[in-house]
């Protein structure tokens, strides 16, 4: 299945929930980004936010152990199938919820440059922007979502809307090299929606979890390995990780 053709299923998706009369809302990326953010004051600013927001201390929890969440990040070359820019909110902006935990998914389809660069790694590790947004913080969770917003950010006004812009100022600046066009997609109080998105959305998903494999069947080439196990759960993990690194000391060297 193509990226065009999955990418109008989302779009079709979107268009089915506004005409069941489910609240959409459309936002655009903000132009200056630092004067909305210090508009806001609310701040946003790569590695500068490291903080453990406690229980007490958390206004809104998205997403968790006993809620319907997911975090999809899908790279792809397409500039031209991306509105760059784009934010899409499917349920109510957050001073209209009342709950203090809730259901929550987000999609973060990227356009890179170069499909092969090294930073293609980092897309996926959503640790820099927990700790590059005040108030908001990420728990690690497999296969999950699961962030905290503080109460003293929540009284400032923070929005789904500035956590959008603030996830494209921190991807844009992070990946400035390689990132070519984004968008967002946020779902939130339905778990409904959420399940019928992840069915649609399966062909993201199987398209990744498909290169992953490519890349751990290219390895297992590399190093001789006919274990038909994943790399995370086999027992000679240890050992295989210490042959990658002569495998790239030694590819280092033939490059001097």
């Amino acid at each position: 299945m193509s990226n065009e053709s999955t990418i109008d299923k989302l779009r079709t998706f979107i268009i089915n929930q506004k005409n069941a009369n489910i609240e959409v809302n459309l936002y655009h990326e903000c132009e200056d980004a630092t004067q909305y953010f210090q508009k806001n004051k609310i701040g946003v600013e790569l590695d500068t936010y490291k903080e453990v927001i406690l229980q007490e201390e958390t206004g809104l929890e998205l997403g968790g152990m006993n809620k319907e969440s997911f975090l999809l990040i899908y790279p792809m070359k397409e500039k031209n199938l991306l509105r760059d820019g784009n934010i899409t909110l499917i349920g109510p902006e957050i001073k209209f919820i009342k709950q203090k935990s809730i259901d929550f998914g987000l999609l973060l389809l990227i356009s890179l440059k170069d499909q092969s660069s090294q930073e293609l790694k980092q897309l996926n590790s959503f640790t820099f922007i927990s700790s590059s947004i005040e108030g908001f913080s990420i728990r690690s969770v497999p296969r999950r979502f699961w962030s905290r917003i503080s109460t003293k950010v929540l009284k400032k006004g923070f929005s789904f809307q500035l956590l959008a812009n603030a996830i494209l100022y921190l991807y844009r600046t992070k990946f400035t090299d390689i990132l070519e066009a984004m968008e967002i997609i946020l779902i939130n109080s339905y778990p409904d929606i959420i399940e019928n998105f992840l069915i649609v959305s399966s062909e993201l998903t199987l398209k990744l979890k498909e290169n992953w494999l490519k890349k751990l069947d290219d390895w297992k080439k590399r190093i001789d390995c006919d274990y038909e196990w994943g790399c995370e759960i086999c027992p000679y993990q240890v050992e295989c990780y210490e042959i990658k690194k002569v495998m790239v000391a030694r590819n280092r060297k033939e490059e001097i």
